[in-house]
C-alpha cells in the first residue's frame, strides 16, 4: 500500500475492530478516509509483501544509521516497521511483537524534536500491540492532550481502553467524541456500531445476573494514521 501522501487524519493502514460480543461478534475495515475495504491478499501474497517490507526496513534502517538525526527517516522507519508488524500477525506471528518494538523506538527518536500528535498516536497503538500498555496509555493521552480534537486518536484511544483496560465506559466517552468529530456518514455509522456494541455489552449480564463490563474485550486493534509529515502537528 502506498502510503507516501500525508492525508490528513485518515487512516492510511487497513485495520480491523472488533468487539467480540457475549452471543455474536462484528468485524469493521477501515482505510483511507475510513471507507470500509477488504483485503484480497492470497497467503501466497501476504508473505511475498511481508518479505518486500522486511527489504524495504533494511535499506530503510541503513540509511537511519548514516543519518541518525533525520526525523523523516526515523518516521519512515516506524511506519515501515509498525506494517511489518500488523503484516506479520498473518505470515510471521512470532515476529509480531519485535517489530511494534521497533516501531515504538523509531517513533520515540522522531518525538525527541517533534511533538506530532499523529506520530504519539502511532507510537501508542505500537506500543500496546507490543504489550507495553503503560507507554501506550501515556501516550495516548498526550496526544489527545495537544488535539483534543484528533478523530483517529479518539478512536485508537476507546480501542485501547476497551481493550487493555477493559474500561467499556471510559471507551464509549472516545468514541462519542470521534462520532460527533467525523464529518463522513460512513465514519459516523462505523463509530456508532462501536458505541452500539460496547453500550450492548455493558448491559449482557454474566451467570450471577451481574453487568458484564468487558468479556473480550477488542482484538486486532491495528490503527494507524499513515506517515507524519513531519513539518505539521498531527494529521
Amino acid at each position: 500500500m502506498n502510503k507516501k501522501q500525508h492525508r490528513g487524519f485518515a487512516v492510511v493502514l487497513v485495520i480491523l475492530i472488533s468487539i467480540a460480543m457475549v452471543a455474536s461478534g462484528f468485524s469493521l475495515f477501515f482505510s483511507g478516509s475510513g471507507l470500509p475495504s477488504t483485503d484480497s491478499n492470497t497467503p501466497t501474497n501476504a508473505a511475498a509483501d511481508y518479505q518486500a517490507k522486511k527489504v524495504r526496513l533494511a535499506a530503510i534502517a541503513e540509511q537511519v544509521k548514516a543519518d541518525p538525526s533525520n526525523v523523516q527517516l526515523q518516521t519512515d522507519l516506524g511506519n515501515e516497521y509498525y506494517d511489518a508488524g500488523v503484516a506479520a500477525a498473518e505470515v510471521a506471528p512470532t515476529e509480531v511483537q519485535d517489530n511494534f518494538k521497533h516501531a515504538v523506538e523509531a517513533y520515540q527518536n522522531v518525538l525527541k524534536t517533534n511533538k506530532d500528535p499523529g506520530v504519539m498516536v502511532d507510537m501508542a497503538t505500537a506500543a500496546f500491540k507490543s504489550g507495553d500498555n503503560d507507554l501506550a496509555d501515556k501516550s495516548f493521552k498526550e496526544a489527545l492532550s495537544i488535539k483534543p480534537e484528533f478523530l483517529n486518536g479518539l478512536v485508537n484511544y476507546g480501542i485501547f481502553l476497551a481493550n487493555a483496560k477493559q474500561d467499556l465506559s471510559g471507551a464509549i466517552t472516545q468514541w462519542q467524541k470521534a462520532q460527533n468529530l467525523a464529518t463522513d456518514s460512513t465514519e459516523k455509522a462505523q463509530i456508532g456500531a462501536l458505541i452500539g456494541q460496547a453500550q450492548n455489552q455493558l448491559k449482557a449480564p454474566t451467570n450471577n445476573g451481574v453487568t458484564n463490563p468487558a468479556t473480550n474485550g477488542l482484538s486486532n486493534p491495528t490503527l494507524k494514521n499513515g506517515q507524519a509529515n513531519p513539518a505539521t502537528t498531527g494529521k
